[in-house]
């Protein structure tokens, strides 16, 4: 009788399902694996590495090391000195490409129309907002961070002032797009140095932020973040005052105490600033 050829054997058996049973490595395949890793460029090794892991290894190194540390010291100061000396990137571009997003791109739509593009308009804005803070660090020149606040700034106050009533409705009473621009803002404010954050002042800038509580209808709801912005800055000018106090107290010769002075009034919090339609 001959054989039966179709009989199943272990190699062909499939499981109840129609799968075929799964198929495991034979030990000498990890053996293959060893050696081919054994026999890979360390360069190649490197480059093929995740560079999470390739930050771990290099600290793991430094902290054995310090001569290593010293390295990346160095390797880290000369990369700030070039960037520095890169000429500072202007984002107006940014700006203007979000007003007219905001305001004439699908100003012919009707409302219903308009809410149903409210998608590709808040890609707009959060790519705009991730395309300023990439390339504002605090590595980065003060032109170049000095001017991604004042665009954010601008895009801001585009929202809260734009044309058209249902595109504004929907960005001011999302809870998100105007949170996202003053978490971007509030960033940039941190990043600076005192000494920046007063040049900002001085060049009129601050100002223009803090209009925006104007612009903004009941900013302290759709716009709260603005509120810890502006305490960054102020936080500036209470350490000044505080300096200018301890110097009042210094006395004049050493031979008779110095009576106390009394301590001027601090100027009263900022709870509010009033729309011109408020206050008429």
């Amino acid at each position: 009788m001959p054989p039966n050829s179709s009989k199943r054997t272990y190699d062909n058996f499939s499981m109840p399902n129609g799968n075929e049973a799964p198929s495991y490595p034979s030990p000498s395949k990890k053996s293959r694996v060893t050696s081919d890793s054994d026999s890979t460029p360390l360069w190649e090794m490197i480059t093929g590495l995740q560079p999470l892991e390739l930050s771990t290894i290099l600290y793991n190194i430094c902290s054995e090391d310090p001569s290593r540390a010293d390295l990346v010291r160095s390797a880290y100061a000369a990369r700030l000195v070039e960037e520095r000396r890169r000429p500072p990137v202007n984002f107006d571009y940014i700006s203007k490409d979000c007003w007219h997003t905001l305001n004439m791109k699908y100003k012919r739509l009707s409302a219903s129309k308009q809410c149903d593009m409210m998608g590709d308009i808040g890609a707009v804005l959060r790519k705009s907002i991730k395309s300023v803070s990439e390339k504002a660090g605090p590595e980065t020149r003060w032109e170049t961070r000095r001017n991604a606040l004042e665009v954010l700034r601008k895009i801001s106050k585009s929202i809260m002032l734009c044309d058209e009533r249902q595109i504004r409705h929907e960005l001011m009473k999302d809870g998100c797009t105007l949170a996202s621009f003053a978490d971007a803002m509030l960033e940039l404010a941190q990043g600076m140095s005192s000494e920046e954050r007063e040049r900002y002042k001085d060049e009129g800038l601050y100002e223009k932020l803090v209009e925006l509580q104007t612009e903004c209808e009941e900013w302290s709801i759709n716009m709260p973040g603005l509120e810890d912005i502006y305490g960054v800055f102020d936080e500036d000018s209470e350490g000044d005052d505080e300096e200018e106090d301890e110097e009042c107290q210094v006395t004049s010769g050493s031979y008779r105490p110095a009576q106390p002075l009394p301590k001027p009034a601090s100027p009263p919090k900022r709870s509010h600033v009033f729309s011109v339609i408020e206050l008429d």
